[in-house]
């Protein structure tokens, strides 16, 4: 009989900083590809269509005319802009104390504020020249990056910045 298992407990298991960025930013970019991949496919459009989106954000109508290498850009950007905006998450619950620490509250208002950003800052201001939620449905996006985007990144970075402070 395997006693070791059994005398374990959740407080011997530790997130670091950087694993916590990187599992919450992973999960968070996982979930959000999944999302859109299914739902362009079921709108009967090829499955790339979303990520040839996001590297024409860097390059513009090249990207949605190029081939495979633009989907893995425009997948490796997405990645990249979840894990960067973890470690953004993590630096700020790090330095603000009026940020909340409860994750559930913190996975919310992540969720809301990394969608607000994209589409009226970082999609502006890139190749693309506009944000691509329309106002009228920004609720349901805002649904589903809190679910998909939010709650994930603030699960492991609040844990990580908690068994930090240790």
């Amino acid at each position: 009989m395997n006693t070791t298992a059994a005398t374990t407990t959740a407080s011997n298991y530790h997130i670091t900083p950087l694993r916590g960025i990187l599992l919450g930013g992973f999960l968070a970019g996982l979930a959000d590809t999944i999302y859109p991949t299914v739902k362009t496919l079921m709108a009967g459009k090829p499955w790339f269509t979303p990520w040839k989106g996001v590297a024409s954000g860097l390059l513009g109508k090249t990207a949605r005319e190029g081939g495979m290498e633009m989907v893995a850009l425009g997948l490796a950007l997405h990645y990249f802009i979840c894990i960067l905006a973890a470690a953004l998450l993590f630096l700020l619950m790090s330095r603000v104390k009026i940020v909340p620490r409860q994750w559930v509250v913190l996975g919310v208002l992540y969720g809301i504020a990394f969608l607000l950003t994209m589409n009226y800052v970082i999609l502006p201001l890139s190749a693309i020249g506009r944000g691509i939620y329309p106002l009228e449905q920004l609720h349901v996006h805002a649904f589903w990056h809190i679910l998909l985007v939010g709650m994930p990144t603030a699960f492991f970075v609040s844990r990580a910045l908690k068994d930090s402070a240790r």
